[in-house]
Formats: structure tokens, C-alpha cells, sequence
């Protein structure tokens, strides 16, 4: 049996107006299903879902990334166990604080000035 990958299932307010659902993952994970790019690897979440979010711990180097809402935290989590990964998850925050996060649109350019 291969390593067990936490992903973290919580709710939290730091995205919506409301309580949102949102799902971290390992960012050796998250790059590893949806490819990398970007600063922090999140360029391949974000064209899949129209943002993302950036967890670290500063003590240990981990890194995450997150994506919230009921339906994105869902398909995210199914296509990371479609990829074959065992999953582990845990119903609390990435051990973690909020870097930041991207919630641009799907699809959406900012009008070039």
C-alpha cells in the first residue's frame, strides 16, 4: 500500500460571505493531478477551478492548496482519488496559516488597458 496523503476537509469564512467548504491537499499532490506553473505550482488548480488558496507552515516548509465551495472541494477530492492516491481525510484546517489566495473567474481575463 503506497503513502496515505491528509486531505484536509473544513470550513472556513476567509473566501465567501459565508461559511464556505474547503479542501487543502499537499502541494506535491495537488501538482502531481493537475500540473504545475504558476509562482507555487497553482497555475493547473486554477484552470481547472478558477482559483485556489496557498497554505504553509512556516516551521516545516509543508505547503498546500486549497480550493472552497461545495461542488469545487467535491470534484477536487474525486479527481485527486481518481489519480490513484490514497487519501486520507481529516475534517480540520492544514496544519497551516492562509498565504494566500486567487479566486479569480473560470475563464475570466482582466480587460487589457
Amino acid at each position: 500500500m503506497g503513502e496515505q496523503w491528509p486531505i484536509h476537509v473544513f470550513r472556513s469564512e476567509s473566501f465567501a460571505k459565508s461559511e464556505a467548504v474547503v479542501t487543502a491537499a499537499p502541494l506535491e499532490l495537488v501538482v502531481s493531478v493537475y500540473g504545475g506553473g504558476g509562482m507555487k505550482g497553482e497555475q493547473g488548480l486554477e484552470a481547472a477551478f478558477g482559483g485556489s488558496a496557498y497554505y504553509r507552515d512556516d516551521a516545516t516548509g509543508s505547503a498546500y492548496l486549497a480550493v472552497w465551495g461545495d461542488r469545487n472541494a467535491s470534484r477536487f477530492r474525486s479527481r485527486l482519488r481518481e489519480s490513484g492516491a490514497s487519501l486520507q481525510v481529516l475534517r480540520e484546517p492544514p496544519p497551516a496559516r492562509l498565504i494566500w489566495f486567487n479566486s479569480g473567474q473560470k475563464g475570466h481575463r482582466p480587460k487589457a488597458r
